[in-house]
Formats: C-alpha cells, sequence, structure tokens
C-alpha cells in the first residue's frame, strides 16, 4: 500500500460555481456522498485505493466564496504507486466536476481491481524479460570464455528462437491448472534453468538449458498478454497490451545495467544468471497477487476437465500469424542489423552507434502511448495501418540514407512503428474464444518467431548480393503487404467485448 497523498488547495468561486463544484465528480474518479459527513465525498468506482475529497466555503469578498478543498488518495499499484500518485496531483486539483482522463491512460476509466491486476502483471513481466534477455546481452562474454567463434553465437540465437516450441507444453497445461497458476509455474522453471545455466560447461548446455528456458518466458509472456486483455474493460484492451511493453522494457533495462558485471573477468557472465533466483522468486511472490479472470473462470466451470478441449478457427489463426510473422521478418532484422549498417556504410563510431539508438528509441514511448490510446478512440486497424506505412517506412529509409536524414527518418520510423505493439499485438487475445486465448497467443507467437528467423537469413543473404537497404526495403514491402489485409480480413474490435469478437468464431 502506498502512502497517502494529500493535496490542500484554497480559492475563490462564486456561488454557481461552488454549488456546481459541490456535485460528486466523475471522470477519472467516481465520487458518492457521504451522508454522515457533509462536505465529504469519497470513491464509488476508479482506479485509485483510497480516495476521499473535502469541501467547505466561507463568505469572501466581493460576493465571492472562499472555498477549501483537501483531497487524499492513494494508488496501490505493485510499486507503480507512488509514480501513479505523483502523476494525478494536477488533475486531482481539478475544479470541475469532470476529471479528466490523463493522456497516458485509456480513454475510459479504470476500475481499482483492473488497475491493481494490470500493475502486478507489469511487474512479473519485468522478471521473465529479465530471463528473456540474459542470452542475448552476454553471448559475447560466454563465448570469450568457450573460445566459441561467431558462427558457433549465431546458431545459439537461431536456436534460441525455438524457445516457444518447449512453450507450448504449459500453454496446454493453463486450461486445466489455471493460468495463474500456470505462469507462477513459469516463472519458477524460467529461474531455476536460468540459475542451471550459470554452471554449464560449454556453449551446448548453454544454448539447451536457455532455450527451455526461454520457453518458459515465452509461455508466460502469451498468458499475461491474454490476462492483461481479459480484466480490463472493452476501450482498454490494447491500452493493457501496450503496457505490457513496459515491464519488458524495465526488465531488459535490468540487465543491461548489470551487464558491465560480465566483463570484470573470463567467467563473471554466471552471475547474471545467477541473478536469475531473486528475480524469480520476486516474481513467484507477485503472481500470488494476481486471480484469474471471471471469465476464464465460468468457461472452464462450464466445461468438465476430461472435456476441456481447445478449439481454435483456422482462418484466424492463418491471418493472425500471417500479419505476426511479416511484422516481425522487418523488425527483428533491422533490428539486429542496425549497428552493422552504422558502422560499416555510415562509418559510425561505437560511442556514436550507442548515442544513436539511445537517442532515435526513445521516442518510441510517445508512440506507445499515444497508439495505445489511439488504438482505443479511432480503431485498432487505422493504427495499425499507419504504423506500418509510417513506422515501417521510416525504419526502412534509415537503411537507405545518410546524413541528417538517417536521423530524422530513424526518429520518425522508431516512434510510428511501436503503435503495431498495441493496435496489432491486441488481436492476439481478441481473436479466440476464451479457452482457446492462451494456445492461439502461442501459435502467433511461434509464427513471429519464423518470420523473426526468416527475416535474419533474407537480410544476411541479400545484403551481399544487392545492399542492406535493399533487402530491407524488400522486407518493408512484404510487410506493407497487411496492410489491405488489415481492412479485408481483420474486424474492428475497439469498443466491443470479448464474447461478441470471438461469437463470430
Amino acid at each position: 500500500m502506498s502512502r497517502p497523498t494529500t493535496l490542500v488547495d484554497q480559492f475563490s468561486l462564486s456561488p454557481e460555481a461552488y454549488k456546481e463544484l459541490s456535485r460528486p465528480r466523475t471522470g477519472l474518479v467516481e465520487e458518492r456522498r457521504d451522508p454522515e459527513r457533509p462536505g465529504c465525498y469519497t470513491l464509488e468506482r476508479g482506479m485509485l485505493s483510497e480516495y476521499e475529497r473535502q469541501l467547505s466555503a466561507e463568505d469572501g469578498e466581493n460576493g465571492m466564496l472562499t472555498v477549501h478543498q483537501r483531497v487524499t488518495y492513494s494508488a496501490s499499484l505493485a510499486g507503480f504507486g507512488p509514480l501513479v500518485a505523483l502523476a494525478l496531483r494536477r488533475v486531482l486539483r481539478s475544479r470541475s466536476t469532470a476529471v479528466p482522463i490523463p493522456r497516458w491512460l485509456p480513454p475510459d476509466p479504470l476500475e481499482s481491481d483492473a488497475a491493481r491486476q494490470l500493475a502486478t502483471i507489469v511487474m512479473v513481466s519485468i522478471s521473465t524479460a529479465y530471463y528473456a534477455t540474459l542470452l542475448g546481452q552476454t553471448l559475447t562474454f560466454t563465448a570469450r570464455e568457450f573460445s566459441a567463434g561467431v558462427s558457433s553465437q549465431a546458431w545459439v540465437l537461431l536456436a534460441s528462437r525455438f524457445d516457444i516450441l518447449p512453450g507450448f507444453a504449459l500453454l496446454a497445461l493453463a486450461n486445466r491448472v489455471g493460468r495463474v497458476a500456470m505462469v507462477r509455474i513459469s516463472v519458477l522453471i524460467g529461474a531455476l534453468l536460468t540459475a542451471l545455466s550459470a554452471a554449464s560447461p560449454g556453449m551446448e548446455m548453454l544454448a539447451l538449458l536457455q532455450v527451455l528456458a526461454k520457453g518458459t518466458t515465452a509461455a508466460a509472456g502469451v498468458l499475461v498478454t491474454v490476462l492483461a486483455a481479459e480484466i480490463v474493460a472493452p476501450r482498454q484492451r490494447a491500452w493493457a497490451i501496450g503496457s505490457l511493453v513496459v515491464g519488458a522494457a524495465l526488465g531488459a533495462g535490468f540487465c543491461d545495467v548489470l551487464l558491465p558485471i560480465a566483463g570484470i573477468s573470463l567467467g563473471s557472465w554466471r552471475i547474471l544468471y545467477l541473478v536469475g533466483i531473486p528475480m524469480g522468486a520476486w516474481g513467484v511472490r507477485l503472481t500470488y497477487l494476481l486471480h484469474e479472470s471471471e471469465r476464464f473462470r465460468h468457461a472452464v466451470a462450464e466445461v468438465p476437465r476430461e472435456r476441456r478441449r481447445i478449439s481454435l478457427s483456422g482462418s484466424r489463426v492463418f491471418v493472425l500469424s500471417v500479419a505476426a510473422f511479416a511484422v516481425n521478418a522487418f523488425l527483428i532484422p533491422t533490428t539486429q542489423f542496425r549497428n552493422e549498417y552504422l558502422r560499416v556504410e555510415r562509418h559510425f563510431s561505437a560511442a556514436l552507434i550507442g548515442l544513436f539508438v539511445i537517442l532515435t528509441n526513445i521516442p518510441g514511448a510517445l508512440g506507445l502511448a499515444f497508439g495505445s490510446r489511439l488504438s482505443e478512440t479511432k480503431g485498432r486497424r487505422v493504427v495499425a495501418a499507419a504504423a506500418i506505412i509510417i513506422g515501417g517506412g521510416g525504419i526502412a529509409l534509415g537503411f537507405a540514407t545518410g546524413g541528417l536524414w538517417l536521423w530524422i527518418t530513424t526518429v520518425v520510423g522508431s516512434t510510428a512503428v511501436t503503435a503495431i505493439v498495441p493496435s496489432l499485438g491486441v488481436y492476439q487475445a481478441e481473436m479466440f474464444q476464451t479457452r482457446a486465448r492462451g494456445m492461439g497467443g502461442g501459435i502467433i507467437t511461434a509464427a513471429s518467431r519464423v518470420g523473426s528467423i526468416l527475416g535474419v537469413l533474407f537480410v544476411g543473404y541479400f545484403s551481399s548480393r544487392m545492399s542492406l537497404g535493399g533487402s530491407v526495403a524488400l522486407l518493408f514491402f512484404g510487410m506493407l503487404a497487411l496492410v489491405p489485409l488489415l481492412f479485408t480480413w481483420f474486424p474492428e474490435t475497439g469498443g466491443l467485448e470479448l464474447e461478441q469478437i470471438s461469437s463470430d468464431e
């Protein structure tokens, strides 16, 4: 529970304006009058865990009233409470009964339980993202100890892209043991396998353990996406999916912060894998704050345990798989080969490459925030199409330009392309029936992995025959072909209940 924040304000209002302010608030918070305390309002609905507003007035000058308003509130959001409470100070000081919802929140007010659950899911994602990032970040240090060349590293990375395959075993059990329980099991197994990786005697054992460990994180990633989509209101799902990126970024960032440890000595990279033990313990503890969605409870209650078979729509699986394949076939290679392009073709130094990556990726947070909200207010298909055209086009042009235009096109592309996550990624959790969402998400994840593998191989092969920019451009046109597919095969699901969407299956 976060410490309560108190806002005390004094201002002058006309009697008419004070009468308006004396009405219960709506918007970000929905108030109710306390019948036992005149001028006191408590929380009826809203994302805050505690809330109270006290209002009083006395005669002032020139027929005006001197108004005293005291607002006390707190947000219990699994570690994000103090930040959210700070960010809400200005809007909760509003002198209007319609408290505006900030742009970084979904367009409809969040319920307190949904907000707590979502914040907890984001925290769990930090733990799993740390596991998922370790191999790629530490591989060069691992290879140094094991005297492994670039080709060996490439094969390890290639094998790690098949992580979803062992993850399917966990997803298949989710309907029987429960999604929250399976997230807990996945986090626990992932922590143990990550810790065991610290004792790897060679690259082969490390690759095997990490494929299994990353499989648990892939399964957990699918399940928390489904949980996030099911606990929020219809005009909050895309925003909820976008918020999971925050957890992934923090987990990966924590790995980056610890990365200098890997360079201390020949085997110090193993310390980062041992950190998986406290990270796993923390993640497992957080899962005890989660509960199953009402949708899932009803779905499994309707069907006996021995008859809980999963039914998937082949057409929806195919369409979503094609979209995931095309997007990752373009985005993953551009990430993998950007540094190579900057170093070889634009002659950037290592320091300038680092600066370029940081400065061009920071605006992506804006694209994610606005993309999440616009996906709810303007529609998923429009936002996804704009993100593909503007974001993908900007990134592709970044592989064909130099000088100032290299920076401009990459910034524009990196900013816009992040909107693909909430606008297109939300379909993974929306298009299937309740008991099929986990397995459906696993299949879509597998398609994205295949796309990333073939995309990297494609660029690696054709870059030596045309150019790096030319091969990236070809992949962009492949992703661009998704735009007409969006408007012909994807329904507009914004504002609809999940049951309305999946009933068309």
